[in-house]
């Protein structure tokens, strides 16, 4: 008789925590559609965004795309439609799709004729069904608010599959890369632009000297903080926890990214494009700097060559990579 009560316990506090765990999981993902809907509010509103992240901002993004490209005025979609995309495929998949732009765009360049796009916040697919018919492409364009980390994937759909700064928020990993491979036709193509740097962003300590150290040498009138209108004059590295609060599922699993990739996946090109320093160095900030001005466009390509000579040297790995692959 006590054997079988402490089995019954044993069972109800088993039982307990598989609840606690799911109802946390589900109040991160509650924290986490939130999140994402306010950014792809704040984005559908205007450009002002644009000037506070390093890798979306005119002058920035020249050195991307000459990573990326081999050019400063051809960006990444751009070359992707040039090297990989001739002419219109069929049906492509945007996951993480935000608010929209990435469809749109795709769209524009002719890469495919018609999208899936998925994001786990209601709010963020609501935005981008506005925008998609703004654009008029509301036809060709089949909304969902989906939870990747669960998501199954219809077999042999898509001719091109996008994640575009998504992956670094799946815990699920494998599932997910496994439902893109059986996902893809024959032909099909896996194209990534990520952030696959440290976990939660917890970077190395003996790469704060380098950031300040580049702080320090920018002019006062270029440091201010364009959220809070303040002067930036540290670089502040947050706590695991306080970037899981934000959003819990924040690079959750980034450093895995590129091996779980090429276990799967064919990589067919490959380009890193640094943002390990600068985009802490410059977040916030880098809308400061006039692209009319060619003491600023100097003064930021400079930033950039000194990260990339990092890299290069094998002093620093980079954060970011963009790539194509097909299925094994």
């Amino acid at each position: 008789m006590r054997t079988l009560a402490r089995k019954a316990l044993g069972l109800l506090r088993r039982g307990k925590r598989s609840l606690v765990l799911r109802l946390r999981r589900k109040s991160d993902l509650s924290v986490t559609a939130e999140h994402w809907g306010d950014e792809a509010r704040e984005k559908a509103e205007g450009d002002y965004w644009q000037g506070l992240y390093w890798q979306s901002y005119v002058l920035t993004e020249r050195n991307i795309n000459r990573a990326i490209a081999g050019e400063p005025d051809e960006n990444w979609l751009a070359f992707t439609k040039r090297r990989f995309f001739r002419r219109s495929r069929g049906t492509g998949l945007s996951l993480g799709c935000g608010f929209g732009i990435l469809e749109r765009e795709a769209l524009r360049l002719k890469i495919c004729d018609r999208f899936d796009a998925f994001d786990i916040s209601p709010e963020a697919v609501e935005v981008a069904r506005r925008e998609a018919d703004k654009a008029g492409y509301s036809d060709r364009i089949a909304y969902e608010s989906r939870n990747l980390n669960e998501i199954e994937l219809e077999r042999n759909r898509y001719d091109v599959v996008f994640a575009i700064q998504s992956l670094h928020h799946i815990e699920a990993l494998e599932h997910l890369l496994d439902e893109i491979r059986l996902s893809l036709r024959p032909d099909g193509l896996f194209v990534v632009n990520e952030y696959v740097g440290p976990v939660r962003f917890q970077f190395p300590d003996d790469h704060l000297p380098l950031m300040h150290g580049l702080l320090s040498a920018l002019p006062e009138s270029h440091l201010r903080d364009r959220r809070n209108g303040g002067l930036k004059t540290e670089i502040v590295r947050s706590s695991a926890e306080e970037v899981s609060r934000v959003d819990p599922s924040e690079s959750v699993r980034s450093d895995e990214i590129i091996g779980l990739i090429e276990e799967r996946f064919e990589i067919v090109y490959r380009a890193d494009f640094g943002g390990t320093l600068l985009q802490h160095v410059l977040s916030n900030i880098v809308g400061n700097f006039d692209p009319a001005d060619p003491r600023d466009v100097a003064l930021v390509d400079l930033l950039c060559l000194y990260e990339e000579t990092l890299i290069d040297r094998g002093v620093l790995s980079s954060d970011f990579t963009y790539l194509v692959a097909k299925a094994r």
